[in-house]
This record gives C-alpha cells, structure tokens and sequence, in this order.
C-alpha cells in the first residue's frame, strides 16, 4: 500500500512538474526569451555542462592542494 502512495505522489509531482514547465516555455516564447524548445534544452544543457566543469576543476585543485585548500 505504500508504494502505491509513493508512485501517485510521483505521479502528481511529474505532471505538476510538466504543466508548470510548459507554462514558463509558453511564457519565454511570449516574452522572446526562448525561440522553441529545443532552445530551452540546449541552454540547460550547456549551463549543467558549464557547471560540471566547474565543480571537476574545483576538485581537481583540491586533491592538488596537499593541505586541503583551495
């Protein structure tokens, strides 16, 4: 019984999740901020990109640092 509680949940929270995506695209595409949806997922993907990149090149200085610091 619990894990059917769980997958509604789950459920419920992914199709909040979509309809209040879709309504922040409709409202880029309206202001001009994001041409189509593939712009959208693009520009998310090369900010996650970015932000991993970061984090290894922060780690990387880190494990270099004998001391710990950065």
């Amino acid at each position: 019984m619990g894990r059917l509680v769980w997958v509604a949940l789950g459920a419920a929270g992914g199709i909040w999740a979509y309809r209040k995506g879709s309504g922040l695209v409709d409202q880029a595409r309206e202001q001009g901020v994001a041409l189509t949806v593939q712009q959208v997922a693009l520009n998310t993907t090369q900010a996650v990109t970015n932000v991993s990149a970061a984090i290894s090149e922060r780690s990387a200085r880190a494990s270099d640092d004998p001391r710990g610091r950065t």
